[in-house]
């Protein structure tokens, strides 16, 4: 296993274990963009993929432990309940078309070829943002509660996330960027950021000041607070609520967990 991990972390991998049916085998991979990523288990592998990084890195802890977090209630729900957010060539044209009076002016400044390779990327880091987001609010309530020994790691994870998400509140990469996708995103990181101030004791949201987000992420946040379930299946009603404020609903499809191919969870 993975050297210098925390106890709370080795505990949830074995949760991770006992509730899943299968092992865990750490692969070490020095070029991975993040500190940790899980590569779930297909129905006939017998252990679960956590890559990992490698060297000196704490954070690598809560890494582990938000992904054993998505994995553990996943599989904790009955078999028939396990449901999965995907995209396809529908939901992709769907996108396509909802930002089509974007893609024009978007052309002229970044000129076609560059745009053809955003395109697809401004779609992905939604549909991530927006199926990631609502559990991960659930899951950080989860550690902050069950395990206090990660509420350091954790807050300067939540801390270094925070700061690199105000780094684009800006009108000009607004400009060079849908607006749609824009402000749905900020949207979101308000919330997140909302519901994480009681964790960190951090006034998070203080750079969105009065801005159009405020309004949208606070209805999102009450969204959270208000249909709070500690399951997957709230989880899953959740990520609905918020598609359906932000009129993403068709920018994704939910599929049986036994419909999809093994690999990362969103």
């Amino acid at each position: 296993m993975i050297p210098g991990l925390l106890d709370p972390v080795r505990d949830l991998l074995d949760t991770l274990c006992s509730v899943s049916g299968k092992g865990v085998e750490a692969v070490r991979r020095p070029d991975l963009k993040s500190p940790a990523r899980m590569r779930m288990a297909g129905a006939g592998s017998p252990s679960h993929v956590l890559l990992y990084r490698g060297g000196d890195d704490p954070l690598v802890n809560h890494v582990i432990a938000n992904e054993c977090g998505h994995l553990i209630r996943l599989f904790a729900a009955p078999p028939g309940k396990r449901k999965v957010a995907v995209a396809n060539e529908r939901t992709r044209a769907v996108y396509r078309e909802e930002i089509r009076e974007d893609i024009q002016r978007l052309s002229l400044i970044h000129g076609l070829d560059t745009l053809g390779e955003f395109l697809p990327l401004w779609y992905e880091s939604v549909v991530f943002q927006l199926t990631r987001m609502p559990p991960d609010i659930m899951i950080e309530r989860w550690l902050h509660r069950e395990y206090p020994g990660l509420r350091a790691i954790q807050r300067n994870a939540i801390l270094e996330q925070q700061a690199k998400a105000v780094t684009v509140l800006s009108g000009g990469i607004r400009r060079m960027t849908p607006h749609k996708v824009y402000d749905v995103s900020q949207a979101m990181n308000y919330a997140f950021f909302k519901l994480m101030e009681p964790l960190t004791g951090v006034g998070l949201t203080s750079p969105y000041g009065r801005s159009l987000y405020v309004l949208q992420g606070e209805e999102l946040a009450g969204r959270a607070d208000r249909n709070a379930r500690d399951d997957h299946e709230g989880d899953v009603e959740l990520i609905r609520l918020w598609a359906e404020f932000l009129g993403l609903s068709r920018w994704i499809e939910w599929r049986g967990l036994g419909e999809v191919e093994a690999g990362t969870l969103h």
